[in-house]
């Protein structure tokens, strides 16, 4: 599902970090009473101070095995993301992310992937202001996989949009959504048809005031360009910290009986501080494992 807000998503702490252009004031640091006598930073201490953050991962040895790298404008947008692995001594990157913006200072282009391989882009279009298309585009496939074009309730919010998926080579499908709100809740049902007669869907989003989802539950039939088809019911929620990572995130499957198929959490715990509040060791949570990080971090000069 793709999300009508501008949101940009960004591999850090090996968890999903999403930016905007709003204020931060709302950005929570997050509370570790292990950490006395730390006043934490908040989003509004970064900003246009943070050129660089390195995270580094380590295996129940201590041994480092990776890092991940992202860099950002004064803006607090971000530039650049790089995924290394250590081999033999030294960092080699496997995966890279760069962002390209407008000169309204809006998402237009994002490319990443595999080092060395063809990769994956997402673009944007705008429209008085207002995102009013998202394509995903593969370089190998040569063509897009995706397309989005939203219709909006005079100029403020999304009401409709219409999808194309294409899968394979040749089989392609398309559905139609309309959008409603209610008590802090988007709503969207999805149809399979243009009249938006048969519904196959629904996805409810509750966002956060920096327009980040915070929870949402969809369930549904998800048709296939060759004629197959398969039902889901999928809830999950987030927790952001000052950079807007994730330090909380979960997700469950439901069979058509209600019961639990799978449940996955996710989570960042911080350990240590620096004397600028900001956190420089932690630990990650997840799948039955929990691994040490550290982070390093470069200013403008």
């Amino acid at each position: 599902m793709i999300t009508k807000t501008l949101r940009f998503t960004l591999l850090a702490l090996t968890a999903t970090v999403v930016f905007t252009s709003c204020k931060g004031k709302n950005d929570t640091p997050s509370p570790n009473p292990d950490v006395p006598n730390v006043k934490h930073a908040e989003r509004k201490d970064i900003v246009g101070k943070l050129e660089q953050i390195t995270v580094y991962r380590y295996n129940e040895k201590g041994q480092v095995v990776s890092s991940s790298s992202a860099t950002y404008d004064r803006q607090f947008r971000p530039l650049t993301d790089i995924y290394s692995t250590f081999k033999n001594g030294k960092f080699v990157p496997s995966v890279d992310g760069y962002y390209t913006y407008d000169l309204e200072g809006r998402l237009v282009l994002y490319k990443y992937g595999e080092v060395g391989f063809p990769g994956l882009e997402e673009r944007y279009t705008y429209s008085d202001g207002l995102l009013v298309s998202y394509e995903e585009y593969s370089e190998k496939a040569g063509r897009n996989t995706k397309t989005v074009l939203y219709t909006n309730d005079k100029g403020k919010r999304v009401s409709s949009s219409t999808t194309e998926q294409i899968e394979g080579s040749t089989e392609k499908t398309e559905t139609y959504s309309l959008f409603t709100y209610k008590e802090g809740k988007e709503i969207e049902t999805i149809f399979s048809d243009k009249a938006r007669t048969q519904k196959i869907g629904m996805v409810e989003t509750i966002y956060d005031d920096l327009g980040r989802v915070v929870q949402r539950e969809a369930q549904g039939t998800e048709i296939f360009g060759y004629g197959g088809s398969r039902k889901y019911h999928e809830y999950s929620e987030k927790k952001y910290g000052i950079f807007g990572e994730s330090l909380f995130e979960l997700n469950k499957s439901y069979d058509e009986k209600g019961a639990v198929t799978r449940s996955e959490l996710n989570q960042i715990t911080y350990t240590k501080y620096n004397a600028q509040g900001l956190p420089i060791e932690g630990i990650e949570s997840g799948r039955e494992e929990q691994n040490k990080f550290t982070i390093e971090y470069k200013f403008f000069k």
